[in-house]
């Protein structure tokens, strides 16, 4: 889950200048010179000449019209804006706010730019679960707990039971590190059907009354503190996606990763879209190191609130320092002018990794 060329002061159109009153006289003139009725004119051709080089330069010493006064803020251009503009301007603008030393490209370098998007038909969710891990830190949690679970991945004992049929689905998992220096944030992302996605909510529950037992053998090893944040979500556009496949490139190590969620004020569709893949905002995310982005609906039932619809953005960088930039400008968005992008999204949330892994299943893709 964006230096400001499409701002809102762009959207302000300058007041065009009278066409001077020679040219329209010479507009009405007839045919050979005449009147409008094709008549010989009154006017010699001599005082005809006169006449126009009088106005014109009177005409190129009158002042410029004056332009109306930028609006001052969103509110201010609701009345004279679409929303979909003040959403298109407001989506580029937090692109913008995503690198402090923004660069755009050159012409030859933007052909080189991810533009466009792939549709996603929402028939798999990626689930997307984060926790702390105290003490004990990504390794040894990786070691003594994650690792030797993921060997059941596919046989149906992953989780018992009871989930173990749904983790078999999987056909892409992602391993992530937040790179805290105390109480190490850890991330793992499952690719499955959304047939399952109900099953693998259910797995990560871990508070409440239908919290799965099995998280309190992590509080107890130490690798588990706090809550087990999961966000859901049916992904309805790639951007970056591989033309061969649909899908997008497999994840690298070493590669960063900002996973957000948010309110969309806007019409997602209608309004959203047009703006996360517009050619500034193309250009934007290129210079903050997004190198593929994935979106999706958020389902019902995660770790997530808002009474807008809920968006989930994946977004994978270059390195994970620009991934770590672009997320905290998000969040602050505390100077113009994403003091005003706050207007167009609800409950902006992020959370920001270095990629350990990605392992790829094609064998357990759904068939068509």
């Amino acid at each position: 889950m964006s230096a400001c060329p499409a701002s809102l002061h762009a959207a302000v159109p300058r007041a065009p200048r009278r066409a001077p009153r020679a040219r329209a006289l010479r507009c009405r003139a007839g045919p050979a010179g005449g009147g409008a009725d094709g008549r010989a004119s009154v006017w010699s051709l001599e005082q005809r000449k006169a006449l126009e080089a009088k106005k014109d330069d009177e005409l190129s010493k009158a002042p410029e019209p004056a332009r109306p006064p930028p609006p001052a803020s969103v509110d201010a251009v609701d009345a004279k804006m679409s929303r979909r503009q003040v959403g298109l301007s407001a989506s580029v603008g937090l692109s913008a706010l995503l690198g402090a030393d923004v660069v755009f490209p050159s012409d030859a370098e933007a052909k080189k730019i991810i533009s466009g998007y792939t549709p996603a038909d929402g028939s798999f969710t990626c689930t997307f679960a984060t926790h702390t891990t105290g003490d004990v830190g990504f390794d040894a949690w990786y070691d003594t707990a994650f690792a030797p679970a993921m060997k059941d991945l596919h046989t149906g004992e992953l989780g018992g039971p009871k989930f173990g049929k749904a983790f078999a689905t999987t056909f892409a998992l992602g391993v992530l590190r937040g790179k805290e220096k105390a109480d190490e944030r850890v991330g793992t992302y499952f690719v499955h059907p959304t047939s399952e996605a109900k099953a693998f909510q259910a797995f990560f529950t871990d508070t409440g009354p239908k919290a799965n037992p099995f998280w309190q053998t992590g509080r107890d090893a130490g690798w588990l503190t706090g809550e087990i944040t999961t966000w859901q979500s049916a992904p309805f556009l790639f951007r970056g996606a591989d033309p061969k496949t649909g899908f997008p490139p497999d994840a690298k190590k070493g590669q960063g990763l900002g996973v957000y969620a948010f309110g969309s004020k806007l019409d997602v569709r209608k309004d959203w879209i047009p703006a996360f893949t517009s050619p500034d905002s193309d250009k934007l995310h290129d210079a903050n190191g997004v190198i593929v982005s994935a979106a999706g609906d958020i389902t019902k039932g995660s770790d997530f609130a808002s009474k807008y619809k809920g968006v989930q953005v994946y977004h994978f960088h270059k390195n994970f320092k620009q991934a770590k930039a672009f997320a905290a400008a998000f969040e602050a968005a505390d100077a113009p002018p994403f003091d005003q992008i706050s207007e167009i999204l609800d409950n902006p949330k992020s959370f920001v990794f270095e990629v350990v892994k990605e392992d790829n299943f094609p064998e357990y893709l759904p068939q068509a």
